[in-house]
């Protein structure tokens, strides 16, 4: 069983550095773009089924790819939506500095409460579309959650700065989940004669 997850592609908020959590945002020039990159990644192989966070920046970036890899059904899944950022959504890394200089965010969803959806979500997905081979399109901070938990903090949230139209993908061989590879674009994967970063193996979550 193989989930693709991709965060989705650039937002004039992303290019301005304003935080984003859960506004509906739409993709700017450059996301469809890198919408569009990320479909040559999965135009190499079947793919099953394609799995999309309501928000209509991830909602796009799965039509684009669905359109290009002849998937005629989105299915939503609410658990993989954004991270809640509270106080702090909308605003510059300097304004969130400003104003919050203790780290302390009102209304912020709790990192915890965000890991254990993602993993709700995940699971989910899991029991929905057992055996497929599967797309999901999700965000940063969602997806940095499920790679942390799954490489038990090795990378993921807290270390890692998901770029916009990434791949990552996760495999599942008797019983334990592989991160394969993670924050790759299309362009990367498809013409970069490196190879590929080593896995990290992980007991199924719970």
């Amino acid at each position: 069983m193989t989930l693709c997850w991709i965060r989705h592609g650039e937002t004039d908020w992303n290019s301005t550095g304003r935080l984003q959590g859960r506004e509906n945002t739409e993709l700017n020039d450059l996301g469809k773009e890198q919408a569009v990159e990320a479909s040559k990644y999965f135009e190499t192989e079947p793919w099953d089924v394609i799995v999309s966070s309501p928000l209509k920046r991830a909602w796009e970036t799965a039509e684009i790819i669905a359109s290009r890899i002849f998937i005629p059904t989105i299915y939503s899944v609410e658990e993989i939506i954004e991270r809640s950022y509270g106080e702090a959504s909308g605003l510059l890394p300097e304004e969130r500095r400003l104003r919050f200089p203790d780290g302390v965010i009102p209304g912020q969803e709790d990192f915890e409460h965000l890991r254990l959806r993602a993993m709700k979500g995940f699971d989910k997905i899991v029991r929905e579309f057992s055996g497929k081979k599967i797309i999901v399109v999700s965000h940063g901070g969602l997806i940095n959650s499920v790679l942390y938990t799954l490489s038990n903090g090795e990378f993921g949230s807290f270390k890692t700065r998901l770029k916009n139209g990434s791949i990552n993908r996760i495999e599942l061989t008797e019983d334990q989940w592989k991160v394969i590879f993670y924050n790759k674009t299309a362009r990367e994967l498809l013409f970069d004669t490196t190879e590929f970063q080593a896995g990290f193996e992980t007991r199924l979550p719970n």
